[in-house]
């Protein structure tokens, strides 16, 4: 496991890299001569290094401090109790792999239990293309199974920022690490994707599809990552069973080396998944519009069941907060449940198409005193205990199907005659930093007019934005925040 020195870029990694039972392979693409593959002779290039069939256990270890340039497309498969394991050996800077400018600097496809760590991608072009830095395809209409994705460093992939035809396919296959499966009946089932850096790659940061509509992959888990300046989005999970998105930082989002150029994008969203979560992640810093999109959070067109997101908080995002886009395609219909999440300076909400899914928005803090609040909702919501902090000339939907219930209101006017007008009694407001620790300042104090007044929700997830708990007996907080007053 490699482990960081501070303030120096560098990993220090065992010399034989663990493996259960298996054989280590080295590669050295420094060495002047072609290896045989052990640590005193090792390969030199990533052909050596793609011409071997790995059996459950290998490891395949890079030098540390050295450039491959090409494809790494490594064969074979592992176990559950074997995986095969890509890393690096030595002292030094990460290895590098440089795609050159080929559709991936590293492939797997159709292949089983393998954990990619400790190691740079890079795929730099002139010009844009489909590319990624890692893509793990399943295409033989078979599930595939065991991708441990982790503490990779994946900067400057020229892949496609345009998402308007005739390029749009090629977008949507383009970003810092893309997982797909085509054909039916293709799965990728256990994909964790974790404690990566990516940036400045073309067409988004993480794309994690598993499946289709008819047939989703299972097992998906996407955490601690940070995406950084991606032209495109952030992160997406799609055709999954239940998928978990959470702890990621996404900022800059559509900018870069290689900036979003056309159509729409958004930080992190989920689309034509059943029972998808997005919670604990920050987006901040989205500045590039696109045609309608540029918002933190979606809950798009096919997911079925709940779409949750919640205990996130988003800064400064020109697009806004969230996005229902139940009706941008085939509609799910799932039921949007957004609830002790933190917005600040985001100041729009949006919903498209004419999808048929329900939002149910509560105990959210919307702080917007820079401009005015741009609101629409689905047609089916109900809208509870969130706090809502704007300006006099903002308005917020109304309509037959629009229910609000115990909000509280400062600057914005009150929609219905229920709820509270007035200062809310934070902290210390719209001081939010980056991170999801960095906003105290939307507790409440013991004189807020919020505190154990707001509406009882049941299945409300029993906890606050803080993991303060909530009761499902007695009256919660309005807002975000449910501990005492301070």
């Amino acid at each position: 496991m490699a482990v960081a020195l501070a303030g120096a870029g560098l990993v220090a990694l065992q010399d034989t890299p663990a493996a259960a039972a298996g054989v280590t392979t080295y590669v050295d693409c420094s060495a002047a001569t072609p290896g045989t593959g052990t640590s005193s002779s090792p390969y030199n290039s990533l052909a050596q290094a793609n011409a071997k069939t790995y059996a459950p256990g290998d490891t395949l270890a890079l030098a540390a401090g050295t450039t491959c340039t090409g494809t790494l497309a490594p064969r074979g498969s592992g176990t559950a109790a074997a995986p095969i394991t890509v890393t690096a050996y030595g002292t030094g800077t990460p290895p590098v792999v440089d795609g050159a400018g080929a559709a991936d600097a590293m492939r797997l496809t159709d292949q089983d239990h393998w954990t990619v760590r400790d190691i740079k991608l890079t795929n730099p072009a002139g010009t844009l293309a489909r590319r990624t830095g890692l893509r793990v395809s399943a295409t033989d209409g078979k599930a595939h199974t065991g991708f441990d994705l982790g503490n990779l460093v994946i900067d400057r992939v020229a892949g496609q920022t345009n998402k308007n035809s005739p390029t749009t396919d090629d977008y949507v296959q383009s970003a810092g690490i893309v997982t797909g499966a085509s054909g039916t009946g293709s799965t990728l089932n256990d994909v964790h994707v974790h404690d990566n850096k990516i940036s400045n790659t073309g067409g988004g940061g993480l794309k994690i599809r598993v499946g289709a509509m008819a047939t989703k992959g299972n097992g998906v888990l996407v955490e601690r990552n940070t995406v950084t300046d991606v032209g495109g989005d952030a992160i997406i999970a799609s055709y999954a069973e239940s998928p978990m998105i959470q702890y990621n930082v996404a900022s800059g989002t559509g900018n870069g080396v290689y900036p979003f150029s056309g159509g729409n994008f958004a930080g992190i969203w989920v689309l034509g998944d059943h029972n998808p979560t997005i919670q604990k992640n920050v987006v901040h810093s989205t500045t590039r519009m696109s045609v309608a999109d540029s918002q933190a959070f979606d809950c798009d067109w096919g997911n079925t069941g709940y779409c949750t997101v919640q205990y996130n908080y988003s800064r400064d995002n020109i697009g806004g907060f969230f996005l229902d886009c139940d009706g941008c395609g085939t509609s799910g219909a799932a039921k949007e449940i957004v609830r002790y999440n933190i917005s600040e300076n985001d100041c729009r909400m949006s919903s498209g198409g004419s999808g048929r899914s329900a939002l149910h928005l509560y105990n959210n803090v919307i702080y917007c005193t820079d401009k005015k609040l741009s609101i629409t909702l689905p047609s089916t919501s109900v809208v509870e205990n969130n706090i809502w902090v704007g300006t006099t000339d903002s308005r917020l939907p109304t309509g037959s199907g629009i229910s609000y219930l115990w909000n509280v209101y400062q600057g914005v006017p009150r929609p219905t005659a229920n709820g509270i007008t007035g200062d809310p009694g934070f902290v210390n407001p719209g001081t939010g930093g980056t991170t999801l620790d960095s906003v105290d300042g939307y507790k409440l104090k013991a004189t807020s007019p919020a505190l154990n007044n707001g509406s009882i929700v049941t299945d409300n997830g029993g906890r606050d934005y803080w993991g303060n708990p909530v009761s499902t007996t007695v009256k919660p907080h309005r807002g975000a925040y449910n501990g005492p007053g301070l």
